[in-house]
């Protein structure tokens, strides 16, 4: 299976929907690269060609004479599935659609993102996404992503050992936001959206297994499988904030990117840690060496209005 780590370490990167526009979203992905050192390469795609940011463009990403191991799909929702087939067709590693109205928004979104597996699943490209904001590489300085955070003149691109990975865009660059005010090195961000085929679980399950990172920080609106949080969380020090504990939460969860939320059953059958239960232990059994790493879990418990992303 293709791995996710061109995700935060890419050394190519294509930007489908590229433009000079200012304050277009296809221009920040470019900015954010040049301005925070990418070293590796970069190819616009846009089908005016010519040039964009003093770099070359390309009418396709089937133009671009190079391996792109790296793609943003930055295009309006009807025409991402051409995108999607253009990428695999040329033989992109990982795809990351960053355009909504899919599952998020209706029954016929629902179709439309099935059909974006299907061509991707045709070629072995991992699809992340849609409605997703991209991810972060410090160590390499990858920018793949239009979070507004980087705009900012104080924000740094940091080789932290926290992976942190959300299915919330929002509520991910929001905690990496707040991260950098308190001083926690997180080196790894990435956002997975509607998880029409990358799940966090995925993302963070090869996280767990990279020497670089000393800890996964994860957020989840779903939990599909125990056993692999159970895994991670056998690699290293892991924290996890799961949305849905009430109905009202899975409503927001469902409307935000399309989750169906986990029952919070699930959850207290695993014998993973949740606040606001006792588990209280007498003093020899708290001194007693831990031999495997044991998550913690924090649910949200109330309505919320999700913002975008």
């Amino acid at each position: 299976m293709t791995s996710l780590a061109p995700l935060w370490s890419a050394e190519s990167i294509a930007i489908i929907g590229a433009t000079e526009r200012a304050g277009a979203m296809g221009r920040l992905p470019l900015d954010y690269l040049q301005r925070f050192g990418y070293q590796g390469k970069i190819f616009p795609v846009n089908p005016k060609g010519g040039t964009i940011l003093g770099l070359n463009a390309y009418a396709s990403i089937n133009d671009v004479p190079e391996k792109v191991e790296l793609a943003l799909i930055m295009v309006p929702a009807p025409s991402v599935a051409t995108a999607v087939f253009d990428c695999a067709n040329a033989g992109v590693d990982v795809a990351v659609v960053m355009s909504s109205g899919f599952a998020e928004a209706d029954a016929a979104g629902v179709i439309a993102q099935l059909e974006l597996v299907k061509i991707a699943k045709a070629s072995g490209m991992r699809l992340v996404g849609p409605n997703c904001i991209g991810s972060v590489g410090g160590a390499k300085k990858v920018l793949a992503t239009f979070s507004p955070v980087f705009g900012s003149d104080s924000t740094r691109v940091e080789s932290g050992s926290l992976a942190l990975v959300s299915q919330s865009g929002a509520l991910g660059y929001g905690t990496y936001s707040l991260a950098q005010e308190r001083g926690l090195p997180i080196g790894v961000t990435v956002t997975t959206g509607n998880e029409a085929d990358v799940t966090a679980l995925e993302v963070a399950s090869q996280l767990a297994t990279d020497s670089d990172i000393a800890g996964v920080l994860l957020y989840l609106e779903g939990l599909e499988s125990v056993d692999a949080l159970r895994m991670i969380a056998s690699k290293k020090p892991t924290a996890i904030l799961k949305a849905g504990r009430s109905s009202a939460g899975a409503a927001a969860a469902a409307s935000h990117t399309g989750a169906l939320a986990s029952e919070d059953r699930v959850v207290d059958g695993s014998g993973l840690f949740q606040p606001g239960e006792s588990h209280e232990r007498s003093e020899t059994e708290s001194r007693k060496p831990q031999t495997k790493y044991q998550p913690g879990v924090l649910e949200t418990f109330g309505p919320c209005k999700p913002a975008p992303g």
